[in-house]
């Protein structure tokens, strides 16, 4: 739509029934009015599909059933659908008009959102999803422009069916990538069918930045930024955050696993986590009102604006509030969320990471074993003691030739035990259990068929200057790779290394 066309249409009567009062919003499909329903003498918001859009009949089309599927959604934390409209060139939908802010707008005005804040609108959000899924809508493009705090205390969920209107055909077709680029979920990426589990993926997104202030991916492009979920792994949010309870960080991760099938399988399932965690939505009422009532007047956008900061079908005409903590950005957690921190460390002993979770990492498989033993070594180190290292004994080891002088390198380079693992991913630590005391070596990672010399592994990811007897633990900071060699160059006190399990961990 045209900026010169925002005038003509005010005033405007829309199928004999609905008047266009004013502008409030716009986005990348449509531009909202706020409207009077005279028939019904109520308010309304009228989403009015840009021209270029209205004028493909497929998508038009698609418009009109994704919305005749979102009217048959009741639910008080769903935006109602009241009726589509075509008037001439016109085509519409008429929604609940929703005085209030969104989550976007709060997080771009206040910085990140309290505990229990974000836990309660979680549990609002879930529970939306969770009606739309159970009526066979897949939202598709859950993020914090699409959740709305209202003045009367609700969380709702607006724009069902949009994201889906908005491809060529339905999202199950290959090639497909339609939603806001930080809030898409892998499958949608790779235009792979989507399920309720993508709405999953899409919350889980909605809360991290919610807490910490930041999406978990981003990129130079909307493109990049999409991309980026495929092959790495977001920072923990309490790495961002300290004082994020685990048991929330757990529920988030497991959110934003990869794989469709290690998330949680239903927005219910979530929800119940949530509560688990702590959650209180008997709490969004009042978040919902202090977001309002701290609103900062917002002028109507541009008609060319990032779709991402879309106020969708809002009230832009908010008193603005105050907040007495608040100087821009949110200050300290207040009392009400130290308690809840108290009552969620107290059950900390009942918190288990979830599997496929990108924060929980796990033992990796190993696909192989070797040594690297230079010249003038004889090309193998007790390489038939090698199995020894993955029995889960700790009492049979494979062990290094004993030296005459416990430093290596003055015989050769070092000598080195290579671990392969079956795929290349985010490593996190090695633990090595020896029963010597005094080694003394390099720890390296690598991506591809181990080299078979030393200088081809690169620099060491971590140092070990004197080994301790026991389980020695090895911070390999996120490396990428499928090969982790120990580089002994110093054997020890005893003049050999005996290393009963080694393990790998990564996620």
């Amino acid at each position: 739509m045209v900026a010169s066309s925002v005038s003509t249409l005010t005033g405007r009567l829309l199928a004999g029934r609905y008047r266009l009062n004013q502008p409030i919003a716009s986005g990348g499909m449509a531009q909202v009015f706020e409207a009077t329903d005279e028939t019904l003498s109520r308010r309304v918001a009228v989403k009015i599909l840009h021209p270029h859009l209205a004028r493909d009949p497929g998508f038009v089309q698609r418009f009109r059933a994704e919305a005749v599927s979102a009217a048959r959604l009741t639910h008080p934390s769903i935006v109602s659908v009241y009726d589509t409209v075509v008037d001439a060139e016109i085509n519409a939908i008429v929604m609940e008009l929703v005085k209030g802010t969104t989550l976007r707008a709060d997080i771009d005005a206040h910085g990140p959102l309290q505990l229990a804040a974000v836990l309660a609108i979680g549990t609002q959000v879930a529970d939306a999803l969770s009606a739309a899924h159970a009526a066979g809508l897949v939202h598709r493009d859950v993020k914090p422009a699409n959740i709305l705090l209202s003045a009367d205390g609700r969380v709702l969920v607006a724009d069902f069916g949009i994201a889906k209107a908005a491809q060529g055909g339905d999202h199950t077709e290959d090639g497909a990538m339609v939603g806001t680029a930080k809030y898409l979920a892998p499958e949608q990426v790779q235009g792979h069918p989507v399920d309720p589990r993508t709405d999953v993926y899409a919350l889980g997104i909605v809360l991290y930045e919610a807490l910490t202030g930041v999406a978990p991916f981003q990129g130079d492009t909307d493109t990049a930024t999409a991309i980026a979920r495929l092959t790495n792994d977001p920072v923990r949010p309490r790495q961002l955050r300290p004082d994020i309870p685990e048991a929330v960080e757990a529920v988030i991760g497991k959110a934003l696993a990869r794989r469709p099938e290690d998330r949680f399988p239903t927005a219910a399932t979530m929800r119940a986590a949530l509560m688990a965690a702590g959650a209180d939505p008997s709490k969004a009422r009042a978040v919902a009102q202090a977001a309002v009532a701290t609103a900062r007047p917002v002028p109507t956008p541009p008609v060319h604006q990032h779709p991402e900061r879309s106020d969708g079908g809002l009230s832009a005409g908010i008193d603005p509030g105050s907040r007495s903590h608040d100087t821009g950005k949110r200050g300290a957690i207040g009392v009400v969320v130290i308690l809840l921190v108290i009552v969620i460390a107290a059950g900390a002993a009942m918190y288990v990471g979830f599997e496929g979770s990108p924060f929980t990492d796990q033992a990796l498989a190993v696909s192989g074993l070797s040594t690297l033993d230079p010249p003038p070594g004889s090309g193998g180190e007790n390489d038939d003691l090698l199995p020894n290292l993955v029995d889960a004994d700790a009492s049979t080891v494979w062990k290094t030739e004993t030296y005459r002088n416990r430093d290596v390198t003055v015989l050769k380079p070092g000598v080195g035990l290579v671990v392969s693992l079956e795929s290349t991913t985010q490593l996190t630590a090695l633990n090595i259990d020896s029963p010597n005391r005094g080694w003394r070596a390099e720890i390296l990672v690598h991506d591809g068929p181990p080299p078979a010399e030393r200088a081809g592994w690169g620099d060491p990811v971590a140092t070990i200057e004197s080994g301790s007897a026991g389980v020695t633990e090895v911070d390999l900071q996120g490396r990428r790779g499928d090969q982790v060699m120990v580089w002994f160059t110093d054997v020890g006190e005893d003049h050999a290394v005996a290393v009963g399990n080694i393990e790998v961990r990564g996620r």
